[in-house]
């Protein structure tokens, strides 16, 4: 399947996030697909200063309809605004916003038919670049405006819409009384993200979940590749193809959702109360029962117990069928990461903390480090700690060795994977290297954000973070297979797993993300 054919196929798996437009037909006609998307100014040099969704003081306590994107003092005003994708030109006013400048709308469509539209506020063509004409076509990347000189401060506020009355010619405040979501506008960087995903190597599916948080916890994986998924008050069923199949509601709130050892594809869902409910691989709920704790998050398995952080601020030990607290621990303080092997359990907190502990529960070693640091585990047991100090070995008995001198310092998005071939692989932040046993290759990989899981899959490493990224590299050379970014969030966990049908699943934030592995590698696939 072609590059080209596997885009349209993705767009047309994604339609649920858009929304036929009356004048969608004509659009497209006059001015062609929107196959392509790409953030209207320099996200390098720009960033989001108030999030879409955002309650605003200054208006009210409404909420934002878009995102503002701020380059810095000085350097924003009169930065180029680009088309956001090829599309048609359905409003365009250099005094559209009165004092708050100009705004232009395009309409775009896409290759099943759907349209969604692109606004531009506080914009001005005062600087040399002409407002492009109504009902004239625009392609992507083109020079349509500039940012203009508004209060508080020079941005351009960015907004993206579904079908909702007025989406293609009415500029509209910039912000409103309900929740944005419920009408028709849609989160800008996660519409943009999303879909050029949807037209990488091997996308096969996203199911849509609710919670941009998430995930809560990772979720439990059915015989036939299928999963259980907990997603705020709710969890699903989620078919190996990426279709939801039922949801069911919960009355509390819930911080896991782990295998049920009793009961084929079932899975037992964890309350923050420290109740335990088992759910069914049909949705349905089992009696609750009671683990005589409250807890604070999603556990870590350690020596066939789970490791969970409570909410006093300490850990508690639980045994495979939550039956029982084994121990506790207190004035651990807030935990921000969790790493075990089958002979200790790392915890990292949240003002950098690092403590080794027993399975027994005894406090082996505290160290307090610079800042956050990546927190894996080693093939034989121990735990590996890339901080700013470098690349750290901890043994069973809370003993520190340098895993590596010549590593560079690391950090809260660095990240270690040993492989059973004897490889050790190690990213920084900004660069992946690859030693065996000295340094045998570096790659950078700019731009990666969040917190960062590093795993080898059969002689390809796969990058993930909290912020989207997605990246498989060969572990032989370093070479880039590819790389895309979704859609993430700073508060998300995120988890990965290659199913037996050989498609890689991503949970982040709120959406599970399938890809054809083997089509995902492109080239280094073989």
């Amino acid at each position: 399947m072609s590059r080209t054919l596997r885009a349209v196929v993705g767009l047309c798996l994604g339609a649920a996030l858009l929304a036929v437009a009356p004048f969608g037909a004509a659009a497209q006609t006059q001015c062609g697909y929107a196959d392509e998307m790409d953030f209207p100014v320099d996200a390098g040099a720009f960033g989001v200063v108030q999030d879409f969704g955002a309650a605003s003081y200054r208006h009210q306590g409404r909420y934002h309809t878009g995102e503002d994107w701020y380059g810095g003092l000085g350097t924003s005003y009169g930065a180029v605004v680009r088309a956001a994708a090829t599309g048609r030109v359905t409003f365009s006013s250099s005094n559209g916003w009165g004092v708050d400048g100009g705004v232009i709308i395009l309409e775009h469509t896409f290759r099943d038919g759907s349209t969604a539209y692109s606004m531009y506020g506080h914009i001005t063509d005062g600087t040399g670049i002409a407002f492009p004409a109504v009902f004239s076509c625009v392609r992507l990347g083109d020079p349509i405006a500039a940012v203009g000189d508004v209060r508080p401060a020079p941005h351009l506020h960015f907004e993206m819409r579904t079908d909702q009355p007025g989406a293609a010619d009415v500029p509209g405040a910039g912000y409103a009384w309900d929740d944005p979501t419920t009408l028709g506008f849609r989160r800008p960087t996660k519409f943009l993200l999303n879909f050029r995903a949807r037209a990488a190597d091997g996308y096969r599916f996203t199911a849509d979940i609710a919670d941009e948080a998430g995930a809560i916890s990772p979720p439990v994986i059915r015989s036939d590749d299928g999963l259980l998924a907990l997603d705020a008050d709710r969890v699903l069923g989620v078919s190996a193809d990426g279709r939801v199949l039922w949801r069911t509601r919960l009355e509390r709130r819930a911080v896991a959702l782990l295998p049920d050892p009793t009961a084929l594809d079932g899975g037992l869902i964890v309350y923050a109360d420290g109740g335990v409910q088992p759910v069914g691989p049909d949705g349905a709920l089992g009696a609750a029962r009671s683990t005589g704790a409250a807890f604070d998050g999603a556990p870590t398995a350690a020596g066939g117990v789970w490791i969970f952080p409570t909410p006093e601020g300490g850990i508690a030990a639980l045994d495979s069928g939550l039956g029982a607290v084994l121990w506790r621990l207190e004035g651990v303080g807030r935990v921000a990461r969790l790493a075990a092997t089958p002979r200790l359990i790392g915890v990292m907190t949240e003002d950098a903390r690092l403590l080794t502990i027993s399975l027994s529960g005894a406090v082996l070693d505290t160290a307090q480090l610079r800042g956050p640091a990546g927190l894996s585990t080693t093939l034989d047991g121990d735990l590996l700690v890339y901080s700013r100090g470098g690349l750290w070995r901890v043994d069973a008995e809370g003993r520190w060795s340098l895993r590596r001198e010549d590593a560079p310092p690391g950090g809260g998005s660095a990240a270690a994977v040993e492989t059973p071939d004897g490889g050790l692989y190690a990213f920084d932040g900004g660069a992946l290297r690859g030693y065996a046993p000295d340094l045998r290759w570096e790659t950078a990989l700019p731009g990666v954000q969040g917190m960062v899981s590093l795993t080898a899959y059969d002689g390809v490493l796969l990058l993930t973070s909290s912020a989207g990224d997605v990246i498989a590299v060969q572990a032989a050379g370093g070479g880039v297979c590819n790389r895309v970014r979704l859609y993430g969030d700073a508060r998300s966990r995120l988890w990965h797993g290659l199913g037996s049908d050989g498609v890689l699943r991503l949970h982040i934030a709120d959406q599970i993300v399938g890809f054809d592995w083997q089509d995902f590698l492109m080239a280094c696939g073989g």
